[in-house]
């Protein structure tokens, strides 16, 4: 599955047509914003749910091709997440802190509004770590994996090459049942081939 993602990008890309290619632009931003986290598990057959929110931080850069097609890899701190979680049959509760980070690579897919606003939708993949610790045990228990991940937004493009953009993202991914993340970023674009 993850070879197939990988894959998919550049088959997309071939099929663009050569004159796509006169309007490349080559760009790169950091952004900052809010990421939420849910787990529903159980604990001897008795529901325990987990729910918090954090501080996210976004690192990316990528490449478009003409109006309406890109392509970007990122990087996204979502943050440390911490919630006091019940336990069942009057066990009282624990303390639990989840801190999540990944890589992604998604196809971006654009249509712009005007001259100075695009909005825009993402597909791809996400390549996630994640570290949970309970304060009974100090222990650090590491889980990861890859996972698809979408997005929607709208960047305002001025007419100089700085640019702001504002972004939400869900991860679907069975370990949480709920993960997404909204940010707002500020990145620069030099463009080429013009």
């Amino acid at each position: 599955m993850t070879r197939l993602f990988s894959v998919l990008p550049l088959f997309f890309l071939s099929l663009l047509p050569q004159a796509s290619f006169a309007e490349t632009e080559f760009y790169g931003g950091v952004g900052i914003g809010y990421s939420t986290f849910q787990v529903d598990s159980t604990f001897q057959g008795d529901p325990i749910d987990f729910e918090g929110a954090a501080v996210a931080v976004r690192q990316f850069i990528g490449v478009n091709f003409g109006d309406y097609v890109g392509l970007e890899l990122g990087y996204v701190d979502f943050g440390t997440v911490n919630d006091q979680v019940l336990l069942p049959q009057e066990a009282g509760s624990i303390n639990d802190s989840i801190e999540s980070w990944g890589y992604e690579l998604a196809l971006i897919g654009r249509y712009p509004l005007n001259q100075e606003l695009d909005a825009f939708g993402k597909v791809g993949m996400l390549r996630w770590d994640s570290e949970s610790t309970l304060e009974t045990f100090p222990l650090a228990t590491k889980q990861d994996g890859d996972d698809l991940i979408w997005g929607i937004g709208l960047d305002f493009r001025g007419s100089g090459r700085f640019h702001a953009r504002i972004a939400a993202d869900v991860v679907d991914i069975d370990f949480a049942s709920s993960w997404w993340v909204l940010t707002a970023s500020a990145y620069y674009a030099i463009p080429f081939g013009r």
